[in-house]
């Protein structure tokens, strides 16, 4: 430990441990799934660990997260340990191009008409941010380079990339070809998952940046997300209200008319019959696209142009270009991909999810070492298998939480359940009435949290609840809703939200606004057509079909929710696990790493003594 670059004075007790395990398969040049719960100093373990060899071996660390909000803690670690031990180093905060741009032009584009329009005017050369940071001529380029160095000067150790946003602004430079460039010289890249994990961004990626992979350590951080992510980030889908726009945007373009709509939905019709779903084949959408006289590729770059176009002119979001993008993915065959043609009354959807990451995140193997971390990482050989790691390259380790576990309790009631054949009035209204019997015996009858199974599940049992000021997320709600709602629930009120949602995963609820947290049943996936596929896949790949696909994920959820009230040593919680099922054997092994629980048909009377003498 004395050899390591550590910020503060020291590690404490629970830390050390974890410092000297990932040094350990660093140094080895092996993997490191480590299940360690909040408090346990994640990101100031990897990087004392991960930055002290790198630093000897000539490494470059990325450490990527799921969210850009989570990059200043780790641009803060870096910076103290620099400033402590005297280091030349440097760490990029790397956010995508659009994060990044000062282009007034630009603004308001959603992500494929951003990307685009960005593309086509740094090739006619009218981009004038981008000429005074990267420069279209060997001239500009010189220039371009000149000004940067004068960036690096007073760089420092890394700057945040609101802090290089504004120095963009100041010089009229594209700051994030300034962050391209600093990243070619850094030690340590903080990045979006998508920057490594999405191949041919990576590839580009890399061929900028003049970095390897195999000359790489990669640190996950909240790693019991990463296959999900990749997941939806590979998956498209295309629908009747998508053709029923991309027809209104052909027409204010006055382009040729197309009836996108009602063949769509007719051809849909004819192949779902009175199914709700079906598995598709590549093929079978070849019934719909013969109305066109052109190849996929040609009608896939035809809706583009279409698209760039209304961007454009209209600045709003294409459908045409959703299209588009829906098209090439769906002519391209990939390993464990699953195509559904869906209907719902008169509205159909066709829809192409990927069932295995691993053909994307196998790719880690190729690093000299990664180290996923996250306080739900359990079972770590659920991860292992599905990312695809090299069983015989991995370690294992689960750390128990470093708080006083007296601080928190952990209650299983048995006197509920929200299973889909138990999805009654009768049911719902005896969850309600527990709901309120558990905000009755909190502090103050406030700062309680219930996160819901479903969006279904709370709309049913949210209007049978007596308890006044109700705080309620919606569907598809925006991050301004979302920041809004949290300042609400801060001053005080009862927080309804669901399982695997914004605000139960990745906010840290830092003010002691949950006293109580109360998980409404477990949050199953709908066992429709990708959720069988799944089980069956994961069946026939490692013989735990049901417990990868469906069961597994379902309590990670529940338990990334139920952490959300225990932030800091000095935070204290009542968690409430309200389903009969969390008591049963597949799913109590994944809540049970170390914690105690209470089983009781009355979890209302134990939260009572929980918190008796602080009303």
């Amino acid at each position: 430990m004395d050899k390591l670059y550590f910020r503060h004075d020291k590690p404490r007790p629970h830390q050390q441990q974890f410092i000297e395990d990932i040094y350990s398969s660093i140094s080895e040049s092996r993997h490191l799934l480590a299940h360690a719960p909040t408090g346990s100093g994640k990101t100031d373990s990897a990087l004392s660990a991960s930055l002290t060899y790198a630093l000897e071996h000539g490494l470059t660390i990325f450490f990527i997260t799921p969210k850009i909000s989570q990059h200043k803690i780790v641009m803060e670690a870096v910076n103290g340990i620099a400033k402590k031990y005297g280091l030349d180093i440097k760490a990029t905060d790397l956010v995508g191009r659009r994060y990044a741009c000062i282009d007034p032009t630009l603004e308001g584009f959603d992500h494929d008409g951003f990307y685009l329009s960005c593309e086509k005017k740094r090739k006619k050369e009218a981009c004038e941010f981008y000429r005074t940071s990267k420069g279209y001529s060997r001239l500009e380029e010189t220039r371009a380079n000149e000004l940067f160095k004068r960036v690096l000067t007073g760089y420092g150790s890394g700057k945040t990339h609101p802090q290089l946003i504004q120095e963009g602004r100041d010089c009229s430079a594209c700051p994030y070809e300034w962050m391209i460039k600093a990243a070619s010289v850094s030690n340590v890249i903080v990045a979006d998952y998508y920057h490594l994990m999405i191949p041919k961004i990576r590839e580009i990626f890399l061929l900028k940046t003049r970095k390897k992979l195999d000359k790489s350590i990669v640190i996950i951080d909240e790693a019991h997300n990463l296959a999900s992510r990749v997941r939806e980030q590979m998956s498209s889908s295309v629908n009747s209200f998508i053709f029923s726009r991309a027809e209104k945007e052909m027409k204010a373009l006055g382009a040729q008319k197309m009836h996108l709509h009602s063949e769509f939905d007719e051809w849909a019709r004819k192949s779902v019959s009175r199914e709700r779903e079906l598995v598709a084949e590549r093929t079978s959408f070849d019934e719909f696209l013969k109305a066109y006289p052109m190849s996929p590729t040609e009608l896939a770059d035809y809706f583009e142009s279409l698209g760039l176009a209304f961007i454009e002119q209209f600045n709003k979001k294409s459908a045409c270009m959703h299209f588009s993008k829906f098209l090439r993915s769906w002519e391209t065959d990939e390993k464990g991909a699953l195509r559904i043609l869906r209907r719902k009354g008169e509205f159909f959807s066709l829809t192409k999810r990927f069932l295995d990451p691993s053909s994307v995140t196998s790719d880690l193997n190729k690093t000299h070492s990664a180290i996923l971390m996250s306080g739900t990482l359990r079972p770590l050989e659920m991860h292992r298998d599905i990312l695809g790691l090299s069983e015989s390259r991995t370690d294992l380790k689960s750390y128990r939480s470093p708080f006083d576990e007296n601080n928190v309790m952990n209650i299983i009631s048995t006197s509920t359940t929200t299973r889909f054949a138990k999805r009654d009035f009768k049911n719902y209204s005896k969850i309600a009435e527990e709901i309120d019997s558990l905000v009755s015996a909190s502090p103050k009858s406030e700062s309680v949290a219930v996160f819901f199974p479903s969006y279904s599940v709370l709309s049913s049992v949210v209007p049978l609840i007596k308890t006044k000021n109700l705080l309620l997320q919606r569907e598809s709600m925006s991050p301004m809703e979302v920041a809004e709602l949290i300042k609400d629930f801060s001053a005080g009120g009862v927080l309804c939200a669901v399982q695997g949602g914004s605000l139960a995963e990745g906010i840290d609820y830092a003010n002691e606004e949950i006293k109580t947290a109360i998980i409404v049943g477990i949050a199953l996936e709908e066992p429709n057509l990708e959720t069988k596929a799944l089980i069956e896949y994961y069946q026939e790949k490692f013989g735990k079909g049901w417990e990868y696909g469906y069961t597994y994920p379902a309590v990670i959820k529940a338990l990334q929710a139920a952490g959300r009230g225990i932030r800091k040593e000095t935070d204290r919680s009542a968690i409430v696990f309200m389903d009969e099922r969390f008591n049963w054997k597949n799913y109590r092994s994944i809540l049970d790493d170390g914690r105690r629980f209470v089983v009781t048909d009355e979890p209302a009377k134990y939260v009572k003594f929980f918190w008796s003498g602080t009303k």
